[in-house]
């Protein structure tokens, strides 16, 4: 579904709440529709966005303090490398291509790259570690060569037209943790705050078991799915 249809069904989930009156209120509610969501998304991790940057050789230069490494600016917030794979030729003249995974180096021992690496070749595909704002790679891509990073993220900004993975159940429980922030801050209400945080708290853990052992998916997969399945969407596995 859309970010604007999410709105709505989080929005009828708040009943007379949707319409509460008074200076800043609304404001506050799509706050906290915001911290609702990244909230899910710290929780379930299918809720995260799914990315894929590709580099090609000329996104890349020189480590000037390196040896056999090049560096490319990388810094997406809130980001987890899921795998970073390296792609190319069979040979000079197919357009058939290979794929192997790059190690991935903690940054604590980025010296490992920064310092360089063997050649790639058919039995290596090298290193590669993030930091400072940017990815480091060894061995250097060659003309032909891709290097794919694949990363998760929490989404914190959305437009209205932006497709989401959310379901009937997440719009639930953000309005339940809308309602209980609504009743501590607003109405100054601790036990209704508690109680509706309970609440929230079960719906979260029913999210996560749902969705632990679905396939990942992108928002796009899921909105143009077809099949039935979690939520209103539809959800195909694999």
């Amino acid at each position: 579904m859309k970010w604007s249809e999410f709105k709505d069904k989080v929005r009828t989930n708040l009943l007379v709440d949707a319409d509460r009156k008074g200076r800043g209120i609304q404001k506050y509610i799509n706050q906290l529709m915001i911290s609702g969501v990244v909230n899910l998304q710290d929780y379930v991790d299918a809720f995260k966005a799914r990315n894929v940057n590709t580099f090609f050789a000329n996104d890349m230069q020189e480590v000037p303090t390196g040896r056999n490494s090049v560096e490319s600016q990388f810094a997406p917030t809130h980001a987890t490398i899921n795998s970073v794979i390296v792609s190319g030729l069979m040979t000079e003249d197919s357009s058939e291509r290979w794929y192997s995974y790059v190690e991935v180096v903690p940054w604590t021992a980025r010296y490992r790259v920064i310092n360089g690496c063997p050649e790639r070749s058919s039995t290596y595909s090298g290193r590669v570690t993030f930091g400072d704002g940017k990815l480091y790679l060894c061995a250097p891509l060659v003309d032909d060569q891709k290097l794919y990073v694949y990363w998760s993220g929490i989404k914190q900004n959305y437009d209205d037209e932006d497709l989401v993975i959310y379901d009937d159940l997440a719009a639930k429980a953000v309005s339940d943790y809308i309602k209980a922030h609504l009743n501590r801050e607003v109405d100054k209400d601790v036990g209704l705050y508690k109680s509706y945080m309970e609440i929230y708290s079960k719906e979260r853990q029913e999210l996560h078991r749902v969705w632990k052992d679905f396939n990942h998916t992108t928002a796009i997969d899921h909105a143009a799915s077809t099949a039935s399945g979690i939520g209103s969407s539809g959800f195909t596995i694999g």
